[in-house]
């Protein structure tokens, strides 16, 4: 059975107190990349499950990155002259301004951008970020304005919540998805890039050594965000000095260390670490 998609709502804040709302088109959506127009069923059903678990995501146009920008498949969004997307609304359209795109790239393909917020008031390496920031700020205004859009304050609380571009592959459902990071992801937390591909201006994480067939929901719930709070937990041993204590109590290097994700069991000796050398538990 063929999920509603056309009924599934998309949301982005376009200025400051203002939301746009529109119905995600399916069939532009669909048309969108070669794999899509030969099963739009399958896109429905990734969709269905995707927006289930991540409400806020923007379904958008991509474009694939040459072999001079990243040797493993990687994307981009498809961005208008002012760096906004195009979604799918009534067809292929300027999130603001309705219009449609000039030329679609003929290698388009299809995926979303999403945010995905984690609390970090009592970590270590926030108390360093509201320090680098407010340094940004002085030097580089562009670069402060990005980092505080994945900085959330909801009810006294404070959250993380970087951008992630996640781009159907190709010839999906047979190869991973190209999941991207932003370059202001490593600087924000402070740590080395590693356990990635370097893709010009982002990175593509490194996620599988063997891809099986899965949803894209399932890759972002078992992959996505556990390499996020690794990430995290890295933030917070390298804000405190600790991370190569860390590194040689378990006998790996940093990237080793991300072997971890996706692998529940093998998590345990970096919580105890953790807990030993920052003094608080694995946050959840």
């Amino acid at each position: 059975m063929v999920a509603p998609v056309s009924a599934m709502q998309q949301r982005k804040l376009i200025a400051p107190g203002e939301v746009k709302s529109w119905d995600l088109d399916h069939a532009a959506m669909a048309s969108c990349a070669e794999w899509s127009r030969e099963a739009p069923e399958l896109l429905a059903n990734e969709m269905w499950e995707l927006v289930a678990a991540f409400p806020t995501l923007i379904a958008t146009v991509g474009r694939p990155l040459g072999e001079d920008r990243c040797w493993v498949e990687a994307a981009e969004p498809l961005l208008a002259e002012d760096g906004e997307l195009y979604v799918f609304e009534r067809g292929i359209r300027h999130v603001i301004t309705g219009h449609e795109p000039e030329d679609l790239p003929q290698d388009a393909i299809n995926g979303f951008i999403l945010r995905v917020p984690t609390p970090i008031d009592d970590r270590p390496f926030f108390k360093g970020l509201k320090q680098r920031l407010a340094h940004l700020e002085e030097t580089d205004a562009t670069a402060a304005g990005l980092w505080k859009q994945a900085l959330m304050e909801v009810k006294g609380r404070h959250y993380l919540a970087p951008r992630f571009a996640v781009w159907f592959s190709q010839v999906w459902p047979h190869s991973d998805p190209p999941v991207m990071v932003y370059n202001e992801y490593f600087e924000m937390l402070d740590i080395p890039a590693d356990h990635v591909y370097f893709a010009d201006d982002y990175y593509r994480l490194c996620l599988f050594a063997n891809w099986r067939e899965q949803s894209v929901a399932e890759v972002l719930k078992n992959r996505v965000v556990p390499r996020l709070l690794i990430d995290l937990l890295v933030a917070d041993l390298q804000a405190l000095g600790k991370l190569e204590e860390a590194l040689q109590r378990l006998d790996a290097s940093l990237y080793e260390l991300y072997n971890v994700v996706g692998r529940p069991g093998r998590v345990e000796p970096l919580r105890k670490v953790y807990r030993e050398l920052v003094g608080l538990d694995v946050p959840a």
